[in-house]
C-alpha cells in the first residue's frame, strides 16, 4: 500500500496541466477523534426558506449573490434570496433555446449571463437574467454527461464521476473556454481496476471554494484543487479497512466500502461525508479536518442542538456578503414531524413557518467564523 500511496503522490504532483506543489495531507483513519460534532460547534444562524408561486421539488440549487436558480421539471426558475419566484430561464423542449431535461447551469455575475449545460448533447445555451436566449455552442467535451457544471473566470469546469466499471482510464473532470472549445482534460491514470469488480459510487459533488473546483475520485482516494493556476493535490486517504483496492473484491466486501457523498471546504476546515456501501450496515459520518490544527474529527451524524433539524444533509456550500452557508432540502412532513414533536417551545414555534401542503422547504445554515474551536476544546 506504501508503494500505492507514493504513486499517487508522484501522479498528481506530475501529471497536471499546469500543477502547483503543495504538500499531499494524509488522513488515516485511525487518526480520526470520535467526535459528537453539535450544530452548536459550526453553525450560528438558521434560515427558513420555502419557494413560493412554481413546484420546484427535487431542485438543483444555483447560487449567486442576490438570487438563486432552481433547476426543475418545469425547466430553470430564478428566485430572489427569500424565495420569491421572479422568472423563468428558457424552457423544456426540444426547439431554439430550449432544452431538455438532463441539464445543469451556472451563472455570471460579471456579466449577467445564466448558462444551461446540456448533458445529454453537450450544447451550451446561454441566457440573460431576464430568461432572454443570447447563444447556443457546441462544448468539445472528451465525454458526455458530465455530472457537475461551474464557471470560474471564463472558463467552465465539468466534473466526471469515477466508474471503474465502465471505461479504463476514466475521465475525472474537462476545462472549456466560453464557446466550448477544449482546453484541458484528465484521465485518472492512478490505479487500474479490473472492469466487473465494482460498482458505481455516485457522489453529490459541493464542487466549489472560493475559484477553485473540488475533485474527489473515489478509485485514487484523492482530492484535488483546479483552478485556473493548474491542478493541485491536496489530501489521501490513508490506508484501511473500507478503501477499494484493485484486487478483486466480493459483494459482501464492497458492501463495507467506503463511499463518499461529497467533500466540502469551507475557510476552516474540509468536511467529508462518508458511509459503507450497504447503508443497512453503517449511517452516515461527518469526518473533519481542521485546517489550524491539523487535526481530524470523525461524528456520527451532527447533532442539532440549535434548531431541531433532523439528519442534516447539506447539498449546497455558498458564500453570500462575507458569510459561508451550508444549504439542505426537506420535505414539509419532515421539519414538521421533528419540531412539533419537540419539548422545546422555540422549535416547535418554527413549525409555524412551514405549509404542510407547499413546495419543499430549504434550511440554511450560516458557518462559524472560529471553526471547530469549540469541537476541539471538548474533545
Amino acid at each position: 500500500m506504501k508503494d500505492i500511496f507514493v504513486f499517487l503522490v508522484l501522479f498528481a504532483l506530475c501529471s497536471c496541466h499546469n500543477y502547483t506543489k503543495s504538500k499531499t495531507v494524509v488522513w488515516n483513519y485511525d487518526d480520526f477523534i470520535s467526535a459528537n460534532v453539535r450544530m452548536s460547534d459550526i453553525a450560528d444562524e438558521m434560515t427558513i426558506i420555502q419557494p413560493d408561486s412554481i413546484d420546484y421539488k427535487g431542485a438543483e440549487i444555483v447560487h449567486a449573490s442576490s438570487f438563486f436558480l432552481a433547476g426543475t421539471e418545469q425547466g430553470v426558475l430564478r428566485y430572489d434570496k427569500e424565495g420569491h419566484f421572479m422568472n423563468r430561464i428558457g424552457a423544456i423542449g426540444q426547439g431554439p433555446g430550449e432544452y431538455r431535461r438532463f441539464y445543469n447551469m451556472a451563472i455570471n455575475e460579471t456579466d449577467r449571463i445564466i448558462y444551461v449545460y446540456c448533458m445529454d448533447t453537450s450544447t451550451l445555451l446561454s441566457f440573460s437574467y431576464e430568461g432572454i436566449f443570447l447563444n447556443k455552442h457546441s462544448l468539445q467535451l472528451p465525454k458526455e454527461w458530465a455530472w457537475k457544471f461551474y464557471y470560474l473566470k471564463d472558463k467552465f469546469y465539468f466534473y466526471y464521476l469515477v466508474n471503474a466499471d465502465s471505461e479504463s482510464p476514466p475521465y475525472m473532470y474537462a476545462i472549456t473556454d466560453t464557446i466550448g472549445n477544449l482546453l484541458y482534460s484528465k484521465l485518472d491514470e492512478s490505479l487500474h481496476f479490473t472492469p466487473g469488480n465494482y460498482p458505481s459510487f455516485p457522489s453529490h459533488h459541493m464542487g466549489l471554494f472560493g475559484d477553485t473546483m473540488l475533485v474527489w475520485n473515489q478509485y485514487s482516494d484523492t482530492i484535488y484543487r483546479i483552478s485556473e493556476k493548474g491542478e493541485e493535490a491536496f489530501a489521501v486517504w490513508g490506508k484501511w479497512s473500507k478503501r477499494l483496492t484493485p484486487a478483486k473484491v466480493e459483494k459482501e466486501e464492497y458492501y463495507q466500502s467506503m463511499m463518499i457523498y461529497t467533500i466540502i471546504e469551507t475557510t476552516n476546515y474540509y468536511l467529508c461525508i462518508w458511509r459503507p456501501y450497504d447503508i443497512m450496515k453503517g449511517r452516515w459520518n461527518y469526518c473533519f479536518y481542521d485546517k489550524a490544527s491539523g487535526k481530524l474529527f470523525n461524528s456520527e451524524g451532527i447533532t442539532d442542538d440549535l434548531w431541531g433539524l433532523p439528519l442534516f444533509f447539506p447539498y449546497n456550500y455558498f458564500v453570500i456578503d462575507g458569510h459561508e452557508y451550508l444549504e439542505a432540502h426537506y420535505q414539509p412532513y419532515e421539519l414538521l414531524d421533528a419540531w412539533l414533536s419537540s419539548d422545546d417551545p422555540k422549535i416547535r414555534k418554527q413549525a409555524d413557518s412551514i405549509d404542510e401542503e407547499d413546495n419543499n422547504v430549504l434550511i440554511r445554515i450560516r458557518l462559524k467564523k472560529d471553526g471547530l474551536n469549540n469541537c476541539d476544546k471538548r474533545n
